[in-house]
C-alpha cells in the first residue's frame, strides 16, 4: 500500500509553501485553500493520484477522474467493503483504485513530500468545570475571528442541537463587542414545526438575524442520491441534507458549522460517550453477505491497514484515546465532514471547534470531565438567554428533567420517504449491471437484501437504509465515470451460505430495531 513519511512539522504554516488568497464565492476554491487548515480536524481533503511526481491536486474526484483513461478507472473492492462494514471509507481509500485523498492532517510541502500537523497530545489534566469552561469558551472566540475575519456576510448551519447553538452564540457575542462587524445569515433544514426549525428560527429573531429555511423531501433526496453518485459515492446520500442549497447561496463570504462540537466539547460520537467507543473493525465485516468471499478474503488485511495504520506513526497510552483518533480520522473526517466538501468547493466552509488549540486543550482534560458539564456551563453565558431553549434530541434545557415539547423530533422522513417513494428508482439502481458488473457483490446475498428492506416502517433509517441508498449512489457513479470492474469472480459455496446468514442476519436486525425505534 502507498504511504507518505509520516513527520511532523510544529510551528510550519502551509502560507509558507503557498502565497494563498482568500477565496471568494465566485470562484472556485482551490486545493491550495483547502491546505490552508491541514491542521485542523475540519480541514477538507483534496484528491491526488498515486504515484505522480510532482503531485496534482484537486478539489473534486469529477477533475481528478479527468487525468485518469476510463479504461484504467477500476474500482476498489477495499473501499466497497469499508463502507459495507462501517458506513464511510477509512483512512486515504477512496472507490478508485490509485486515486486517493490527502492524509489526515497532512499537506504537501515544496520538496515533492508530505508534511503533518502536530497532534495535540492527550493528557489526564483535571480543572474545575468554570475554568474548562472559560478556556474552552475563549479557545472558540479566538478560532472563530480566524475564520471571520475579512468576511462581510457569513452563513452559519443552525439547528436546533447544542453545537450549532454554541457557534452562533460565540459569534453574535462576537459582533456584541464590536469584533465582527459582518452580518450573519442562519441556515436550516427540516420538516416545517420540528424542533430544529422551531428551535433554529427562534435563535436567529433573537439575534436578530436573517433565516433561511430549506425544506427537505423526498425529492430533495432523490436529488442527493445522484450528487453523492457524481462526488465518489464515498458516503450515503442520507447525509447531503439541503447541503446542495447552501452550496448555491450568492453574496455569502463563507460558511460557519459546528459539527465536531459534539466530538470535542462533550467526547461524544453518535450519542455514545469516547469511554464507551470500541475499536473501528469489529465482528464480521460482512455481515449481510453482499460482498463475495474470495473479494472479501482477498482484501481484509488491507481494510484493516487502512483503519489502523496510523497506529504506527502517532503513539498513545490509553485505547479510548486510539478510538477517539479513529472516530476523527476515518468517521468524522470521511462521512461527516465529506458532504461539507461539497459546499467548500464553491464557498469556504470553516468548522468550529477543530483548531489545534481548541481540541488539543480538551484532550488535554481528564476524558471523565468532557461531558454535558462543560456545555450547561457555557450555554448560560452566550448571548439571548439561548442555552435556555429545548435541545432537539430530547426536547428539554440541557440538564433539565422536565416534560420534553411536543414539537415534533425528526427533521425528516427519510427512512419512509427511501423505502416507499423512491423505492423502485432504488432498486432499478442497485439491481443494474453497473452494480453488477463490478464482480464484487454477492448477488443471491443482495437480492434477499432489497427483498427485506421495504419491510421496514421506521421513519428513521437504519443500516441496510444506509447501504441501500449508498448502493444506489455507487450506481451512478459507476455508469457517469465508467469505472471498470475488477476480474471476473465466480461464486463459491461460500456465497450461498453467506447469503443465508446475511439474509438471517437482516431479519433479526430490522425487527429487533423496529421495536426499539420511531
Amino acid at each position: 500500500m502507498y504511504k507518505f513519511e509520516r513527520k511532523a512539522v510544529k510551528g510550519k504554516s502551509i502560507m509558507d509553501v503557498y502565497k494563498i488568497k482568500d477565496p471568494q464565492h465566485k470562484q472556485n476554491v482551490t486545493p491550495e485553500d483547502w491546505f490552508a487548515a491541514y491542521s485542523h480536524l475540519g480541514s477538507h481533503y483534496p484528491y491526488f493520484l498515486k504515484g505522480n511526481n510532482p503531485y496534482q491536486f484537486y478539489t473534486q474526484i469529477s477533475s481528478a477522474l479527468k487525468n485518469v483513461p476510463p479504461e484504467k478507472r477500476q474500482i476498489d473492492p477495499v473501499g466497497i467493503i469499508e463502507f459495507i462494514n462501517s458506513s464511510y471509507l477509512y483512512g486515504n481509500r477512496t472507490l478508485v483504485s490509485g486515486l486517493l485523498k490527502t492524509p489526515w492532517m497532512g499537506c504537501p510541502d515544496n520538496n515533492g513530500s508530505m508534511m503533518y500537523a502536530q497532534v495535540p497530545e492527550h493528557g489526564c489534566v483535571r480543572l474545575p468545570i468554570e475554568q474548562i469552561v472559560h478556556e474552552f469558551k475563549e479557545a472558540l472566540r479566538q478560532e472563530a475571528l480566524q475564520y471571520l475575519k475579512g468576511r462581510k456576510t457569513i452563513g452559519i448551519l443552525l439547528s436546533g442541537g447544542l453545537d450549532s447553538r454554541i457557534v452562533a452564540g460565540i459569534i453574535r457575542e462576537l459582533q456584541l463587542s464590536g469584533d465582527f462587524s459582518g452580518d450573519v445569515i442562519a441556515l436550516t433544514w427540516g420538516l416545517p414545526e420540528c424542533r430544529d426549525v422551531i428551535y433554529a428560527q427562534e435563535i436567529a429573531r433573537r439575534y436578530c438575524w436573517e433565516w433561511q429555511h430549506f425544506i427537505l423531501s423526498a425529492e430533495i433526496l432523490k436529488e442527493n442520491i445522484t450528487i453523492a453518485g457524481a462526488l465518489g459515492a464515498e458516503f450515503s446520500p442520507l447525509h447531503l441534507h439541503a447541503l446542495s442549497k447552501v452550496r448555491q447561496l450568492d453574496g455569502v463570504d463563507a460558511v460557519i458549522a459546528g459539527s465536531y462540537g459534539d466530538s470535542v466539547g462533550r467526547a461524544e460520537f453518535s450519542g455514545r460517550h469516547v469511554l464507551q467507543l470500541n475499536p473501528e473493525i469489529k465482528g464480521n465485516l460482512n455481515r449481510f453477505g453482499i460482498i463475495k468471499n474470495i473479494v472479501l478474503q482477498a482484501n481484509k488485511e488491507l481494510v484493516l491497514n487502512d483503519a489502523y495504520s496510523y497506529r504506527k506513526y502517532i503513539k498513545r497510552k490509553k485505547e479510548y484515546q486510539y478510538w477517539e483518533m479513529e472516530k476523527q480520522i476515518h468517521y468524522m473526517r470521511r462521512k461527516l465532514q465529506a458532504c461539507m466538501s461539497y459546499v467548500a468547493e464553491r464557498i469556504p466552509l470553516y468548522q468550529l471547534f477543530t483548531a489545534p488549540k481548541t481540541f488539543g486543550f480538551m484532550w488535554s482534560l481528564d476524558v471523565n470531565l468532557r461531558d454535558n458539564r462543560v456545555y450547561e456551563g457555557l450555554l448560560p453565558t452566550l448571548p439571548g438567554n439561548i442555552g435556555s431553549l429545548p435541545w432537539a434530541r430530547t426536547g428539554r434545557c440541557l440538564g433539565s428533567e422536565g416534560p420534553s415539547d411536543q414539537a415534533a423530533k425528526l427533521h425528516h422522513q427519510y427512512g419512509l420517504w427511501l423505502r416507499r417513494d423512491l423505492r423502485s428508482l432504488v432498486e432499478r439502481l442497485i439491481l443494474s449491471d453497473s452494480i453488477k458488473k463490478l464482480n464484487i457483490f454477492n448477488e443471491t446475498a443482495l437480492k434477499l437484501l432489497i427483498k427485506i428492506w421495504p419491510r421496514s416502517n421506521t421513519i428513521t433509517t437504519n443500516s441496510i437504509d444506509e447501504i441501500i441508498s449508498w448502493l444506489a449512489s455507487l450506481a451512478i457513479f459507476v455508469e457517469q465515470y465508467s469505472i471498470q470492474p475488477i476480474e471476473t469472480i465466480p461464486d463459491s459455496w461460500r456465497d450461498k451460505v453467506n447469503a443465508l446468514s446475511g439474509f438471517s442476519y437482516a431479519l433479526i436486525y430490522q425487527t429487533v430495531r423496529e421495536k426499539l425505534r420511531a
